[in-house]
């Protein structure tokens, strides 16, 4: 009985260790696609969905800058006089709208997967929600297995999926705005959301080797890379919010600080080798 009981943990030991794992996080250079689900926010009955573009959803990914900003949705509004779409009563959205904007590989079928991410800001109003999330489907999708992690502004987000199962066929992660379609009138009110990439690993992070001077400063900063070509950088305050990126073609970059106001700002300089985030002070 023992020498069976040892057999049976054996052979499990063996499938635990036969399933891959896999690390993904916000890349702005995939192929990032849009879906939309409609619900009546009377009922939170299902109306439909369908794919959209990023645009109609109100997403925009920035390669240059290295950032997905996320937004209510906007573009269902037209003119206001569409009772599908606006409640010609209440003068508000007629439908919830969940944009979700992900990347769908199905390569990452049959593995573990971890999804990571930084949120740089989010001003999103309260009515709405704000999600990361991990979703893995069967082949004709009437499956749907979900790992989901709030949005908060300067704050890292993990998600781990691990109920590995051999109907998994199509995986997908990304995120998600849910909320009352919106007059585009009301678009700055309402805010956004910008996520990144994770920081680098410590190892990673000590590879590249960045100087600043001077600093604190009150014209210039001027940013110098010892052992890396710079491609670009972007700046931000402490609240996380994209105050402006730079493009970089060399061993250095100057950034004129003369418009800020003083205190603690924050630089991720992407180079030929990786990213790092160092402490800029404006005197």
């Amino acid at each position: 009985m023992k020498k069976q009981i040892l057999m049976i943990i054996a052979v499990f030991g063996m499938t635990l260790s036969g399933v891959s794992q896999n690390t993904v996080t916000v890349d702005v250079n995939a192929a990032w696609v849009g879906y939309a689900n409609i619900f009546d926010p009377a009922t939170g009955g299902y109306v439909f969905g369908e794919p959209w573009g990023l645009a109609d959803i109100k997403t925009v990914v920035d390669a240059t800058g290295g950032t997905v900003t996320l937004q209510p949705n906007f573009n269902t509004w037209g003119d206001g006089t569409d009772p599908f779409w606006v409640n010609q009563t209440t003068g508000e959205g007629a439908k919830t709208f969940e944009g979700n904007s992900y990347v769908e590989d199905a390569s990452l079928a049959g593995s573990e997967l971890t999804f990571t991410g930084f949120v740089d800001s989010n001003t999103l109003d309260a009515a709405y929600t704000s999600l990361a999330f991990i979703k893995v489907f069967n082949v004709d999708f009437s499956v749907l297995k979900i790992e989901t992690a709030d949005l908060v502004a300067g704050e890292s987000f993990e998600l781990n999926y691990t109920n590995v199962e051999a109907p998994d066929t199509t995986v997908q992660y990304g995120f998600q705005i849910t909320g009352l379609n919106a007059d585009p009138a009301n678009e700055s009110a309402l805010g956004d959301v910008v996520v990144r990439a994770s920081s680098l690993s410590v190892g990673s992070f000590d590879a590249i080797a960045l100087s600043v001077s001077p600093n604190p400063s009150d014209v210039v900063w001027t940013i110098r890379g010892a052992n890396t070509d710079i491609v670009s950088v972007v700046l931000f305050d402490v609240l996380g919010k994209t105050i402006a990126s730079y493009d970089a073609q060399g061993s250095s970059v100057s950034i004129n600080n003369t418009g800020l106001g003083k205190g603690v700002y924050f630089a991720q300089v992407n180079t030929s080798i990786g990213s790092k985030t160092i402490k800029l002070l404006k005197k």
